[in-house]
Formats: structure tokens, sequence, C-alpha cells
């Protein structure tokens, strides 16, 4: 079964809680089926990054209530839960010049689940196969 293009969205706004309020009023309202959420404070705005299906609708509705978005593709792959593990993905990615943008994680039983945004998506994909794992999701343009 195909699954649905993820991409990760990072909005930032001024740290005030009406702007806050409004994006997840704008989420709900759109069935936005969101999940691995974080907030981050840096002076005085906050970055909220999301994964959710990708969506060009989704980015022109976030800059319409006039938040700042960025929006990256993703991918996923799970890892034996080791810390060599990861660190050998991240040592693979830089020999090829690859730049991690973010990593969300999560353990299950032996195994980590990773969802990476990278700067060249397309390579590390690649890459990831060649080290032996199987990345998911398909990449967006």
């Amino acid at each position: 079964m195909r699954q649905e293009a993820m991409a990760q969205y990072s909005v930032e706004f001024p740290d005030e809680p009406a702007v806050h309020a409004r994006l997840t009023r704008l989420l709900v309202k759109e069935k936005v089926p969101y999940k691995s959420v974080i907030t981050i404070r840096q002076g005085d705005k906050t970055t909220i990054q999301f994964l959710a299906p990708h969506s060009t609708a989704m980015r022109e509705k976030l800059k319409r209530i006039g938040i700042s978005v960025r929006e990256e593709q993703v991918f996923e792959l799970e890892i034996p839960h080791h810390p060599w593990e990861l660190h050998k993905l991240a040592r693979s990615l830089a020999e090829k010049d690859i730049n991690i943008l973010s990593l969300y994680s999560s353990i299950e039983g032996e195994n980590m689940r990773i969802v990476l945004a990278v700067d060249q998506t397309a390579n590390a994909m690649e890459l990831v196969r060649k080290l032996g794992f199987e990345p998911s999701y398909p990449v967006c343009d």
C-alpha cells in the first residue's frame, strides 16, 4: 500500500498566545492529521514543527493567516535501537555532504523509527537503501 507523501512544516510566529491559537484552530478546521509536534521558543519567536501530509494548499493557508512557514520533504526509516547505528547513519550522510535538517525518532522494541529532513532527499534515500534500510514515504516535489 502506497503511503501518502509527508512533509515537515516549520511555522514561526511572534511568541503570543493568540497566534498559537490561530494555528491550532486552522489545523483542526482543515482536519490535518498532524503528528510528531514540537514547539521551540527562540527569543520573542515561537516555532512549531509538525509532520503532516504534503499539501501546497496547507502551506498557502498558513501564509494567509500571517504565519511564516517552511516546508521540507521527509522520509522515514527504521534502524536497530543502538546509538552506534544512529552514528553510522549520520556519518554516512555527512560523508556524502548530506546535511540533516531535523530528525524525529521513537523507540519501538529493538528498533528506532526515524523521520529525517535533509538537504538532499533523493540522494539520502538512495544512500539509506545502500546501507540496507528501506525508507518509506514517497518523495514529493
